[in-house]
């Protein structure tokens, strides 16, 4: 139902916004697809590099959930509650993150990129550090959940503003010709970030004993990651505001003094494509990165390893999918790739399943590591998410829409999957397909437009743009 409501409301809904914000939304989308913006190798190596430490200093306990329930919480017999808190503990920074994302992005349109990705950092290093020196449920009872949680939730709201705020900041620097392979590149390094926090959690727990992990080997990677976040800003200095930002605030109408809905409003159909993208980004990592493993193993698979092993694996192909893709669409068109991205998925989870289920185990890894290749297209989500909104509304825009889908699917899709996987062995198998459907519309759509300046704006209805 969603997709066919996104094809009516991307045609349908054009011709009714007014011609104020056709010149705005198209002077926004001009500035950030300057041909003349240059994006420095300092600048991509800092947001790559602080984007990874952001996502492995958050990630990290979430690999770790089980160590970090039994140290801030009273012990108990039971299996569910176990779980119960388990969950809590991976739900409250995801929850925590659309009003980080508010804050800090409202932040960014009306102040700069720079001093918001510079309170970015700055809380996640100093989160991330104090959680290395929390009491334990030992030390001081019931006072260690809180204080654990409070900094979580801090931790969540600074990762829900820093994420969509380097995207928005590389894309902001970069070329035309390059946007695609550029906004790719970031979201490889939060990708990394996270192979990172799932080789240091295996490490720890492979190398220390359950005795030493629960003493103080669960401190080691708060101090890794908070020491690391901090030392990213020796690079400051290289660090400058995005072209795009400054000439738009040379514009008076462009600053934007209050909160006010009317210009996400009127961009319903930009809100619309905003919205399936993140689904789609979402869908995709959850899925595949975090889920299907699990499900895999509880229908197909014992081998204990397995969930690891597979999930490094598919991590690794899906930065090198990134990367490919994003060069890819810069050469043939973002909608082509796209159409061509949603096949390969769709094609690859269903050559998985029947693989699985014809009882062959032998090539289930490299299989999987296709599969992790194919969900590479979620950078070209971001390529496309961050030109549809005009500069000075696009980080609250990006941040609010981008984290606000990821607390629902996070609460939601977990108990949707397993519940039906209990039922039909394939369901996520179905799932994804329906994403890779999804994903075609979309691209199918998008192959019709050049930029995204007068996409969500009064047109005719003649085939002017090639995406």
């Amino acid at each position: 139902m969603l997709n066919f409501y996104f094809v009516y409301h991307c045609v349908g809904l054009e011709n009714n916004i007014s011609s104020k914000n056709t010149i705005e939304n198209k002077a926004g989308m001009e500035e950030l697809l300057c041909v003349g913006n240059k994006v420095t190798r300092h600048q991509v190596i800092f947001i790559s590099l602080s984007y990874a430490l952001a996502a492995f200093d958050f990630l990290v306990y979430v690999k770790l959930a089980e160590v970090i329930s039994t140290i801030f919480f009273p012990a108990t017999d039971s299996t569910s509650l176990t779980q119960l808190k388990i969950i809590g503990l991976m739900s409250v920074g995801y929850l925590a993150r659309p009003l980080g994302g508010l804050l800090i992005g409202r932040y960014g349109d009306k102040h700069g990129r720079k001093p918001a990705l510079l309170i970015s950092i700055c809380f996640l290093a100093v989160t991330t550090l104090l959680t290395a020196f929390l009491p334990t449920y030992a030390q001081v009872g019931v006072l260690a959940p809180i204080l654990f949680l409070f900094i979580r939730i801090l931790q969540g709201m600074a990762l829900g503003g820093h994420t969509p705020l380097s995207w928005v900041f590389v894309a902001e620097h970069a070329p035309k010709n390059r946007l695609a392979t550029y906004c790719s590149l970031a979201v490889a390094g939060g990708i990394f970030g996270s192979v990172l926090a799932i080789s240091c959690a295996k490490l720890l727990t492979g190398i220390l004993d359950t005795g030493a992990m629960l003493d103080y080997g669960w401190r080691i990677p708060a101090i890794i990651g908070g020491v690391l976040s901090a030392l990213t800003l020796l690079m400051w200095r290289h660090v400058e505001e995005t072209p795009v930002y400054i000439k738009s605030k040379k514009t008076l109408s462009d600053k934007p003094h209050t909160l006010s809905l009317k210009p996400y409003i009127t961009r319903s159909s930009a809100m619309m494509l905003s919205v399936s993208l993140s689904f789609v980004r979402h869908s995709l990592i959850m899925v595949v990165m975090l889920l299907l493993p699990k499900l895999i193993a509880l229908k197909f698979y014992s081998d204990p390893s397995f969930l690891v092993n597979v999930s490094l694996i598919a991590l690794v192909m899906q930065i090198l999918g990134c990367i490919i893709y994003g060069m890819l669409a810069d050469k043939i068109g973002t909608g082509k790739t796209f159409m061509l991205a949603s096949v390969a998925l769709t094609l690859q989870v269903w050559m998985l399943y029947v693989y699985l289920a014809n009882g062959n185990d032998v090539l289930v890894i490299p299989l999987y590591g296709l599969l992790g290749f194919c969900t590479g297209m979620i950078g070209l989500c971001i390529a496309i998410f961050v030109q549809v909104f005009p500069t000075n509304i696009r980080l609250t825009a990006v941040s609010v829409i981008y984290n606000v889908i990821a607390a629902i699917l996070g609460a939601a899709l977990p108990l949707f999957l397993f519940y039906s996987t209990e039922h039909i062995s394939f369901a996520p198998a179905l799932y994804l397909t329906f994403i890779g459907i999804l994903c075609f519309i979309i691209g199918l759509h998008l192959h019709h437009r050049e930029t995204f300046g007068e996409l969500y704006t009064r047109t005719n209805r003649t085939k002017k743009y090639s995406l």
